[in-house]
Protein backbone atom coordinates (compact mmCIF):
# COMPACT_ATOMS: atom_id res chain seq x y z
CA UNK A 1 0.00 0.00 0.00
CA UNK A 2 1.21 3.30 -1.07
CA UNK A 3 2.07 5.98 2.11
CA UNK A 4 -0.28 8.36 0.89
CA UNK A 5 -3.12 5.91 0.79
CA UNK A 6 -2.24 4.36 4.36
CA UNK A 7 -2.36 8.00 5.47
CA UNK A 8 -6.09 8.53 4.57
CA UNK A 9 -7.07 5.32 5.63
CA UNK A 10 -5.47 5.66 8.91
CA UNK A 11 -6.02 8.91 10.02
CA UNK A 12 -8.02 10.38 6.92
CA UNK A 13 -11.12 10.00 9.18
CA UNK A 14 -9.55 12.39 12.38
CA UNK A 15 -10.52 16.10 12.41
CA UNK A 16 -7.29 17.57 13.73
CA UNK A 17 -4.29 14.52 12.17
CA UNK A 18 -2.14 15.15 15.22
CA UNK A 19 -1.74 14.41 19.09
CA UNK A 20 -3.24 18.20 20.08
CA UNK A 21 -7.15 19.45 20.62
CA UNK A 22 -9.00 22.61 19.40
CA UNK A 23 -8.49 24.54 22.20
CA UNK A 24 -4.51 24.15 21.49
CA UNK A 25 -4.64 25.15 18.04
CA UNK A 26 -5.85 28.38 19.08
CA UNK A 27 -3.96 29.38 21.70
CA UNK A 28 -1.18 28.61 19.13
CA UNK A 29 -2.52 30.82 16.90
CA UNK A 30 -2.84 33.73 19.63
CA UNK A 31 0.44 33.07 20.15
CA UNK A 32 1.45 33.76 16.58
CA UNK A 33 -0.16 36.93 16.55
CA UNK A 34 -2.59 35.94 13.90
CA UNK A 35 -5.54 38.36 12.98
CA UNK A 36 -7.55 39.51 10.12
CA UNK A 37 -5.05 40.87 8.60
CA UNK A 38 -2.61 38.03 8.40
CA UNK A 39 -2.12 35.90 5.73
CA UNK A 40 -1.65 31.98 6.47
CA UNK A 41 0.03 29.17 4.56
CA UNK A 42 -0.39 25.82 6.02
CA UNK A 43 1.80 22.92 4.62
CA UNK A 44 0.58 19.67 5.10
CA UNK A 45 -2.89 21.14 5.88
CA UNK A 46 -4.81 17.84 5.44
CA UNK A 47 -8.59 17.73 6.53
CA UNK A 48 -8.19 21.87 6.80
CA UNK A 49 -9.55 22.03 10.60
CA UNK A 50 -6.57 24.05 11.51
CA UNK A 51 -6.60 26.73 8.96
CA UNK A 52 -10.70 26.52 9.80
CA UNK A 53 -9.89 27.20 13.30
CA UNK A 54 -7.69 30.00 12.93
CA UNK A 55 -9.89 31.35 9.68
CA UNK A 56 -13.01 31.37 12.12
CA UNK A 57 -11.74 32.35 15.33
CA UNK A 58 -9.13 35.24 14.04
CA UNK A 59 -10.51 35.90 10.51
CA UNK A 60 -6.76 35.10 8.12
CA UNK A 61 -6.98 34.49 4.87
CA UNK A 62 -4.64 32.11 3.31
CA UNK A 63 -3.39 28.70 1.85
CA UNK A 64 -3.42 25.12 2.67
CA UNK A 65 -0.88 22.58 0.91
CA UNK A 66 -1.99 19.42 0.27
CA UNK A 67 -1.40 16.36 -1.43
CA UNK A 68 -4.00 14.20 -1.04
CA UNK A 69 -7.20 14.82 -3.05
CA UNK A 70 -9.66 13.50 -0.84
CA UNK A 71 -8.08 15.10 1.86
CA UNK A 72 -8.05 18.36 -0.30
CA UNK A 73 -11.45 18.00 -0.99
CA UNK A 74 -12.59 17.27 3.09
CA UNK A 75 -10.62 20.58 3.72
CA UNK A 76 -12.32 22.65 1.11
CA UNK A 77 -15.62 21.80 2.67
CA UNK A 78 -14.40 22.68 6.01
CA UNK A 79 -13.89 26.20 4.49
CA UNK A 80 -17.07 26.49 3.22
CA UNK A 81 -18.73 24.98 6.25
CA UNK A 82 -16.92 27.36 8.32
CA UNK A 83 -17.94 30.18 6.29
CA UNK A 84 -14.56 31.31 4.83
CA UNK A 85 -14.43 29.36 0.99
CA UNK A 86 -14.02 33.08 -0.02
CA UNK A 87 -10.86 33.65 2.37
CA UNK A 88 -8.72 30.64 2.40
CA UNK A 89 -7.94 28.35 -0.49
CA UNK A 90 -6.47 24.54 -1.26
CA UNK A 91 -3.93 23.75 -3.51
CA UNK A 92 -3.76 20.03 -3.51
CA UNK A 93 0.25 19.54 -4.78
CA UNK A 94 3.30 18.99 -3.46
CA UNK A 95 4.34 21.12 -0.63
CA UNK A 96 7.89 21.02 -2.26
CA UNK A 97 6.78 22.74 -5.63
CA UNK A 98 5.13 25.35 -3.80
CA UNK A 99 6.49 28.64 -4.61
CA UNK A 100 4.16 31.76 -3.09
CA UNK A 101 3.44 34.77 -5.53
CA UNK A 102 4.54 36.77 -2.27
CA UNK A 103 5.37 36.56 1.05
CA UNK A 104 2.84 35.41 3.88
CA UNK A 105 2.41 36.72 7.76
CA UNK A 106 2.61 33.38 9.00
CA UNK A 107 3.73 29.46 7.99
CA UNK A 108 2.30 26.61 9.10
CA UNK A 109 3.57 23.06 9.12
CA UNK A 110 1.15 20.78 11.77
CA UNK A 111 2.46 17.20 12.03
CA UNK A 112 3.70 17.19 8.16
CA UNK A 113 7.92 18.10 9.10
CA UNK A 114 8.10 14.51 7.50
CA UNK A 115 7.38 16.09 3.59
CA UNK A 116 10.59 18.22 4.06
CA UNK A 117 12.65 15.67 6.23
CA UNK A 118 12.55 16.68 9.74
CA UNK A 119 12.23 19.75 12.20
CA UNK A 120 15.06 21.40 10.92
CA UNK A 121 14.78 21.14 6.57
CA UNK A 122 10.87 22.26 7.58
CA UNK A 123 12.05 25.61 9.43
CA UNK A 124 14.34 26.48 6.19
CA UNK A 125 11.31 26.00 4.22
CA UNK A 126 8.75 27.97 6.01
CA UNK A 127 11.41 30.87 6.73
CA UNK A 128 11.82 31.01 3.10
CA UNK A 129 8.07 31.89 2.31
CA UNK A 130 7.39 34.19 4.88
CA UNK A 131 8.19 38.22 5.61
CA UNK A 132 11.24 39.10 7.41
CA UNK A 133 8.94 40.15 10.21
CA UNK A 134 6.95 36.38 9.56
CA UNK A 135 6.03 33.86 12.10
CA UNK A 136 6.19 29.81 11.94
CA UNK A 137 4.55 27.92 14.01
CA UNK A 138 5.39 24.32 13.67
CA UNK A 139 4.11 20.76 15.38
CA UNK A 140 6.02 18.10 15.46
CA UNK A 141 7.80 15.13 17.97
CA UNK A 142 10.67 15.88 20.24
CA UNK A 143 12.68 13.23 22.17
CA UNK A 144 11.87 13.96 25.78
CA UNK A 145 15.26 13.11 26.70
CA UNK A 146 18.59 12.45 24.98
CA UNK A 147 18.85 9.30 26.51
CA UNK A 148 16.64 7.00 24.14
CA UNK A 149 17.54 3.21 23.37
CA UNK A 150 18.88 3.12 20.04
CA UNK A 151 16.99 0.55 18.56
CA UNK A 152 13.50 3.26 18.74
CA UNK A 153 15.95 5.91 18.26
CA UNK A 154 16.96 4.96 14.59
CA UNK A 155 13.53 4.51 13.83
CA UNK A 156 13.15 7.96 13.99
CA UNK A 157 16.18 9.55 12.66
CA UNK A 158 14.75 12.97 12.23
CA UNK A 159 13.43 13.89 15.47
CA UNK A 160 15.30 16.33 17.53
CA UNK A 161 15.16 16.64 21.46
CA UNK A 162 13.13 19.43 22.62
CA UNK A 163 16.60 21.19 23.53
CA UNK A 164 17.97 20.89 20.07
CA UNK A 165 14.67 22.44 18.66
CA UNK A 166 15.52 25.55 20.71
CA UNK A 167 19.09 25.76 19.31
CA UNK A 168 17.94 24.96 15.94
CA UNK A 169 15.38 27.81 16.63
CA UNK A 170 17.94 30.56 17.50
CA UNK A 171 20.89 29.89 14.77
CA UNK A 172 18.18 30.13 12.10
CA UNK A 173 17.52 33.33 14.29
CA UNK A 174 14.04 32.95 15.49
CA UNK A 175 13.26 32.97 19.17
CA UNK A 176 10.66 30.95 20.26
CA UNK A 177 7.36 32.36 21.61
CA UNK A 178 5.65 29.41 22.71
CA UNK A 179 5.07 25.79 22.94
CA UNK A 180 2.25 23.75 23.69
CA UNK A 181 2.58 20.58 24.67
CA UNK A 182 0.42 17.22 23.80
CA UNK A 183 -0.45 15.59 26.85
CA UNK A 184 -0.63 11.85 27.78
CA UNK A 185 -5.04 11.96 26.74
CA UNK A 186 -4.23 13.70 23.86
CA UNK A 187 -1.51 11.55 22.85
CA UNK A 188 -3.96 8.52 23.89
CA UNK A 189 -6.76 9.81 21.65
CA UNK A 190 -4.79 9.95 18.52
CA UNK A 191 -3.24 6.63 18.55
CA UNK A 192 -6.43 5.18 19.26
CA UNK A 193 -8.64 6.91 16.93
CA UNK A 194 -5.57 5.32 14.01
CA UNK A 195 -5.91 1.84 15.49
CA UNK A 196 -9.23 1.79 15.40
CA UNK A 197 -9.71 3.16 11.74
CA UNK A 198 -7.24 0.73 11.04
CA UNK A 199 -9.31 -2.42 12.59
CA UNK A 200 -12.69 -0.91 10.97
CA UNK A 201 -10.57 -0.93 7.58
CA UNK A 202 -9.74 -4.92 8.69
CA UNK A 203 -13.30 -5.79 9.12
CA UNK A 204 -14.65 -4.86 6.02
CA UNK A 205 -11.73 -6.11 4.10
CA UNK A 206 -11.29 -9.37 4.67
CA UNK A 207 -10.06 -10.77 1.79
CA UNK A 208 -8.14 -7.50 0.34
CA UNK A 209 -4.26 -8.27 -0.67
CA UNK A 210 -2.78 -5.49 1.66
CA UNK A 211 -5.00 -7.04 4.82
CA UNK A 212 -1.71 -8.53 6.25
CA UNK A 213 0.01 -5.48 5.67
CA UNK A 214 -2.34 -3.53 7.38
CA UNK A 215 -1.87 -6.02 10.47
CA UNK A 216 1.55 -5.93 10.41
CA UNK A 217 1.22 -2.16 10.27
CA UNK A 218 -1.27 -1.90 13.47
CA UNK A 219 0.86 -3.86 16.08
CA UNK A 220 3.84 -2.11 14.59
CA UNK A 221 2.61 1.12 15.73
CA UNK A 222 0.80 -0.22 18.86
CA UNK A 223 4.55 -2.10 19.82
CA UNK A 224 6.19 1.37 19.25
CA UNK A 225 3.78 3.21 21.39
CA UNK A 226 3.51 1.08 24.17
CA UNK A 227 7.20 0.29 24.12
CA UNK A 228 8.91 3.15 23.92
CA UNK A 229 6.69 6.48 22.43
CA UNK A 230 5.20 6.46 25.71
CA UNK A 231 7.96 6.98 27.59
CA UNK A 232 10.68 8.78 25.20
CA UNK A 233 8.54 10.87 22.62
CA UNK A 234 6.60 14.11 22.70
CA UNK A 235 4.75 16.40 20.68
CA UNK A 236 4.28 20.44 20.57
CA UNK A 237 3.33 22.97 18.61
CA UNK A 238 6.16 25.10 18.69
CA UNK A 239 5.51 28.97 17.99
CA UNK A 240 8.52 30.84 16.46
CA UNK A 241 8.84 34.11 15.83
CA UNK A 242 11.85 36.71 14.27
CA UNK A 243 14.78 37.29 16.91
CA UNK A 244 15.55 40.32 17.99
CA UNK A 245 19.11 40.16 19.01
Amino acid sequence: METIDLISLSQGALAIMNPTTPEKVLSAGRAAGLCESARVVEIGCGNGTILALWGREYGISGTGIEARPDACRRAEQAFREAGIGDRIVVRCMDAREYVPERPFDCAASIGASHIYGGFLATLDALAGVVTDEGTIVIGDRYWRSDRVPPDFAREWPDVLTGYEILGTARDAGFDVAATIRSSESDWDRYESGIWQALLSWLGENPDHPDREFIIDYLHRIQDEYFGYGREYMDWAIFVLVPGHW
